[in-house]
């Protein structure tokens, strides 16, 4: 393996350079929510927001070189307004499962299967729909788990292997860090079980994403929020994540709506040496719960105000895929956030004229690492 980080080390600014040219239209893509051979973690993130306004969460992520904990597999569910929450984390074998890639589009079919600690199920992700199958015993009871997800909405309307690092995907070990959002929105039908009896059933809109690497950040800030209406016409969709890595910070947002599809990237929103640009900037203060970042582009801004409950009240611990493993409290999230958005363009005068104004309510909001006032004495990578 050290052969291929070697040789992908001397590819990879290749790579970017030609996906910099006209010939970037002739070379293969890659499907980077499928696996990645070789990288040290990979973790999968699936946020449902259902018909009553409840979140459900499921992850799957592993750390294949760890020897506590490996591998994690974690569901909750979180009624609107935090009431009789379920909450789960096992620590199963977790095997990965190949299928076909298709060759008009890029895309390729896999799962997960994990077996142990009270858990048996898998986790598939075919062409057009995305399952969950899970049973999982707790103090509680047995808990049924079964999900089905379709109507995809890709990062980029049109192209199925596009991700919200663009070009810089192609650096698969140059960069520590990689982040991928499957679907901005799909609707999800779910079925939820405790002992047999129903507590959650019926549609929903889901986002689906993942995490992938070689080390995992110091500190990140993230944020996934739909609009309401939860329906595809008039829908709205906001996601941003980001933070401390390499000694630099830098963040990826996606702002989406039926007039505007939006994304921000790097070198725009790169803070090097941690310090603001004209481009980017943050103010995050994680025990009052808030946060805002102004990032632009030269023709476009985005300016995102957040706000959740205080002192991490009622947010969730997160196992998190550190170098040793996902036995640690390493990030804090909620379910009760507000987002506002404000989405500008350059105007003619070189100001910025305001095109969206959008507030965002039950939005996920979590502070990991040096960004969450509990977790930051906690050890890293």
């Amino acid at each position: 393996m050290a052969f291929s980080v070697l040789k992908s080390l001397l590819v990879e600014p290749f790579k970017l350079l030609l996906n910099l040219t006209p010939l970037a239209r002739f070379l293969p893509k890659t499907d980077d929510y499928a696996s990645h051979p070789g990288a040290p973690f990979e973790g999968y993130y699936t946020r449902i927001v259902t018909a009553t306004g409840s979140t459900i969460l499921l992850i799957f992520s592993s750390v294949f070189s760890a020897t506590d904990r490996p591998h994690l597999v974690h569901f909750s569910l979180f009624p609107r307004g935090g009431n009789n929450r379920i909450v789960v984390d096992k620590f199963p074998h977790i095997a990965e499962t190949a299928g076909p890639t298709h060759p008009n589009d890029g895309t390729q079919e896999f799962g997960r299967v994990a077996k142990g600690d009270g858990v048996e199920g898998t986790y598939r992700v075919c062409r057009d729909e995305q399952r969950y199958r899970l049973e999982l015993d707790t103090a509680e009871g047995k808990i049924e788990v079964s999900i089905d997800i379709t109507q995809r909405t890709p990062w980029s309307a049109g192209d199925k292997l596009s991700t919200p690092e663009g070009i810089f995907s192609v650096l698969t070990f140059l960069l520590p860090l990689h982040w991928n959002v499957f679907s901005t929105a799909s609707s999800a039908e779910y079925d939820i079980r405790r002992d047999g009896v129903v507590v959650e059933k019926g549609t929903g809109i889901a986002h689906l994403e993942k995490n992938w690497g070689v080390s995992f950040p110091a500190g990140w800030t993230w944020v996934q929020s739909f609009s309401k209406p939860l329906k595809a016409e008039g829908l709205r969709t906001f996601c941003l994540a980001g933070g401390k890595i390499m000694g630099q910070k830098a963040y990826l947002l996606g702002y989406r709506s039926e007039k505007i599809q939006w994304s921000l990237r790097p070198p725009f929103t790169l803070m090097p040496f941690c310090c603001a640009t004209p481009f980017a900037g943050e103010t995050i203060n994680s025990k009052k719960g808030t946060a805002r970042f102004e990032m632009a582009s030269l023709s476009k801004k985005l300016v995102v105000e957040v706000s959740a409950p205080p002192n991490h009240e009622g947010w969730l611990g997160l196992c998190c895929p550190l170098a040793d493993g996902h036995g640690n409290t390493y990030a804090y999230e909620t379910f009760e956030g507000y987002v506002r958005v404000k989405a500008f363009q350059r105007g003619w005068g070189l100001g910025w004229d305001l095109v969206e104004d959008t507030t965002f309510e039950g939005a996920a909001v979590e502070f990991g690492g040096d960004y969450s006032f509990k977790a930051s004495q906690q050890s890293a990578w």
